[in-house]
């Protein structure tokens, strides 16, 4: 009976780790629903990590933190970064300003703004310099209308 009864508690703990998470499949920019492309993978719906290099994640504040945190975090960031160049992109029709470092081969990009009345923050990470439209490759394309 001993026997029976670990053999089951077994498969139970077997079953039960070996369940992947549910698979995001749309990421969920303020409503607005972008699929995550193949072979990618998404940490939640705001966040997309390393998919072909690339790494974006955005976070909704109020008016007044929104300010407040992006302030600290550009602050933070180029403290030690002295490739500082301010940037513009469209996303959905919504215009969001920010600063773009780079860092060895990799860009860092952060994003302030609005879409539809939310203020959010981005963060792109990618292999990509992005500065005019054509920049805009693959998945970013339908995250971003307009770079400039």
């Amino acid at each position: 009976m001993k026997n029976i009864f670990t053999f089951v508690l077994l498969l139970a703990t077997i079953s039960f780790y070996g369940q992947d998470r549910k698979r995001i499949s749309f990421l969920n920019l303020v409503g607005n629903h972008i699929q995550v492309p193949r072979g990618c993978q998404a940490q939640s719906e705001y966040e997309l990590q390393a998919c072909n290099g690339t790494s974006i994640k955005w976070d909704y504040y109020s008016d007044d933190m929104l300010s407040a945190v992006f302030d600290a975090t550009i602050d933070a960031f180029g403290a030690d970064n002295a490739s500082k160049k301010e940037v513009i992109f469209t996303s959905f029709g919504s215009e969001l300003k920010g600063y773009k470092f780079q860092s060895g081969t990799t860009y860092q990009y952060f994003l302030m703004g609005k879409i539809k009345d939310q203020p959010l923050m981005i963060n792109l990470g990618t292999p990509a310099d992005i500065s005019a439209n054509g920049d805009l490759e693959g998945f970013l394309k339908l995250v971003f209308e307009k770079v400039g």
